[in-house]
C-alpha cells in the first residue's frame, strides 16, 4: 500500500501532490524552506483546503524540531565538525559573540535572521548553552514565527485576492509557484553558500 502510493505520488504533479498530500508535504517543506510553504499552506487554508490552526502548528513544529536537531548536533559534533572544517570556525565565534552580547534574545529571534537559521543554533549548542533553557526559547521562538508569518501570507492573500478575480480557477498553480518558488531559493543557497564561506574566509574584516 505504502509503495502504491508513493508510485501514484511520483507521476502526480507538484500541485496536486500538494493538494492530495498537503499537511505532510507542508511539515517537510518547512524543515527545507520554511516561509514559501507556510505561506502556500496559510493560502491552502484561506481556500478551505487545510485548517489554519493546524498549519501553524505543523510549521511551528517543524521549525522547532529542525533546530532543536541542530543545536543537538553542535553540542555533541560541534568541535569535531570545527576541526574538519576551520572555514566555519569564524562564523561560529560571530554567533557566540552575538550570543554574549544578546543572550537569549538572539536564541528567541534568530529566524528573523535569514542565512543563519543553521548556523545559530549549532553554534549556540558548541558554546555549551543550557540544552533546557534552548528548548524553552525554541518553543517559544518557533510559535511566535509561525503566527507572524502564517497570519501575515493570509493577510496578503487577502490583500491580493481581489485584484486576481479568476484566482480560485488557478488554485494549483498558485500553490506549485509558492512552494517552488522556495525551492529554487533553496537550492540558490546551497549553491552559493559555499562561495560565500570562501570570500567570508578570505576577508580582512571577518
Amino acid at each position: 500500500m505504502f509503495f502504491g502510493s508513493v508510485t501514484v505520488a511520483y507521476t502526480m504533479s507538484f500541485q496536486e501532490l500538494m493538494l492530495t498530500y498537503g499537511y505532510p508535504i507542508l511539515f517537510f517543506g518547512v524543515l527545507l524552506e520554511g516561509e514559501a510553504f507556510l505561506i502556500a499552506g496559510a493560502y491552502l487554508a484561506h481556500r478551505g483546503y487545510f485548517s489554519m490552526p493546524v498549519v501553524i502548528g505543523l510549521a511551528a513544529l517543524a521549525s522547532i524540531l529542525v533546530s532543536q536537531v541542530y543545536f543537538y548536533v553542535g553540542q555533541h559534533f560541534g568541535q569535531q565538525f570545527l576541526t574538519r572544517r576551520p572555514q566555519w570556525q569564524q562564523r561560529f565565534s560571530r554567533v557566540q559573540r552575538l550570543l554574549s552580547t544578546y543572550g537569549s534574545t538572539l536564541v528567541l529571534g534568530f529566524r528573523a535572521l535569514y542565512g543563519l537559521r543553521i548556523v545559530i543554533p549549532a553554534a549556540v549548542g558548541a558554546s555549551g548553552y543550557s540544552w533546557g533553557q534552548f528548548l524553552l526559547l525554541n518553543l517559544l521562538g518557533g510559535l511566535v514565527w509561525a503566527l507572524i508569518i502564517g497570519l501575515a501570507g493570509n493577510s496578503l492573500i487577502l490583500l491580493v485576492e481581489p485584484i486576481l478575480d479568476d484566482i480560485r480557477h488557478h488554485e494549483r498553480m498558485v500553490v506549485g509557484v509558492l512552494a517552488g518558488l522556495g525551492l529554487a531559493w533553496a537550492a540558490y543557497r546551497l549553491y552559493r553558500q559555499p562561495r560565500l564561506e570562501q570570500r567570508s574566509t578570505r576577508s580582512p574584516t571577518e
